[in-house]
């Protein structure tokens, strides 16, 4: 009898491919499933969207298609997500991965942790909001490390991004604010939201450290391009935000302060084409420093020989976390949102023996 887990990819943009990808490699995993929304991929078999050999595999436009498909997980990845139809997906009885938002909601967003709660609880499934950052570099690894301390003043997560070869102009101009103009960037609507998806992992980490939130804050710097700068998502231009550094700081009622910071830019890390700098150590990755009686500083790099490989790194970290985490989500009892502080070690899938089986 098999062991595979029954997948269905939802949506196949930069990171839906990437999940795509590794459920195919993961001898553990079996696709059944693409849900796509461009015209050009419906018809296609899954394999083509990869420039792969055929799985066999169709991607479809048709939602209640996919839906009525028997599966055990859906690594739903759509940009922009939608809670009901998450919860229709839970309902259905299929559990949900996701890099989309619901690391920790239960603070931020306590109305959709609800429906999704109670959606999990109908299909008897779980759902696991899972990524990069947020969704694991974020929280994750911090919290790992803080098991090797004793008094902790603040905890930093920073990440750096050179954004020039990131193709998506949606998450790069209303998520990043790149290429807008600080008039623009002030009145962006998401901005509000963007607060509630990085406090999320603050309150994870509060959570973990067995302690609460009792303040929030945040800092929104920006600089400008001192000239035009060709991207992959489009013309940066001159006066408009070229870096983009976010601060949102949570601070528990012990005093100790958990930081989330971006900082997202379109030049290399000399900054020449920037009116002003900021101190860059890294052009793409992530920094954890942890405060206290011990102080640790831990960097992790992305190791390839040109930028756009380290921007495609990065994008496939996301994807390939969301599939390396599908049998964890499925095993977790009881039924609900899973977060990291409920789950084992998430590890990535080499092989399908286990000692145990």
């Amino acid at each position: 009898m098999s062991t595979q887990l029954r997948v269905i990819q939802w949506a196949t943009g930069i990171t839906g491919k990437a999940s795509l990808k590794s459920i195919l490699r993961n001898p553990r995993l079996e696709l059944v499933g693409v849900k796509v929304y461009a015209d050009e991929k419906n018809g296609c078999d899954a394999g083509e969207l990869l420039s792969q050999e055929p799985t066999g595999v169709i991607c479809t436009q048709d939602k209640k298609e996919v839906i009525e498909l028997e599966a055990d997980c859906v690594i739903y990845s759509p940009m922009p997500w939608d809670v009901e139809e998450m919860c229709e997906i839970l309902a259905s009885g299929k559990h949900i991965v996701t890099p989309c938002p619901y690391w920790f909601p239960f603070t931020q967003d306590k109305e959709s942790a609800e429906r999704l709660t109670e959606a999990c609880e109908s299909g008897g499934v779980n759902l696991h909001a899972s990524g990069i950052n947020p969704g694991g570099i974020a929280e994750m690894l911090p919290l790992t490390l803080t098991g090797l301390c004793n008094r902790i003043d603040r905890i930093t997560m920073t990440e750096y991004g050179d954004c020039r070869d990131y193709g998506s102009e949606g998450v790069i101009r209303d998520l990043m604010n790149l290429g807008r103009t600080p008039e623009e960037a002030e009145n962006n609507p998401v901005k509000d939201m963007l607060t509630s998806f990085w406090n999320e992992p603050i309150d994870m980490i509060a959570e973990g450290l067995r302690s609460e939130v009792v303040h929030y804050s945040s800092e929104h710097n920006y600089i400008l391009a001192n000239q035009s700068i060709e991207t992959a998502s489009g013309t940066i231009a001159k006066g408009t935000i070229a870096l983009n550094n976010y601060r949102h700081i949570g601070k528990t009622k012990e005093g100790t302060e958990i930081i989330q910071e971006q900082i997202w830019f379109m030049d290399d890390i000399t900054q020449d084409r920037l009116e002003s700098k900021m101190e860059i150590p890294q052009d793409s990755g992530w920094r954890i420093r942890i405060e206290g009686d011990v102080n640790l500083v831990v960097d992790v790099r992305l190791d390839a020989p040109s930028q756009p490989e380290r921007t495609q790194m990065g994008i496939s970290l996301t994807g390939f976390h969301c599939a390396n985490a599908v049998e964890a989500t499925c095993k977790a009892k009881p039924n609900g949102i899973k977060t990291f502080l409920d789950l084992p070690l998430i590890a990535g899938t080499m092989g399908s023996y286990s000692i145990f089986d």
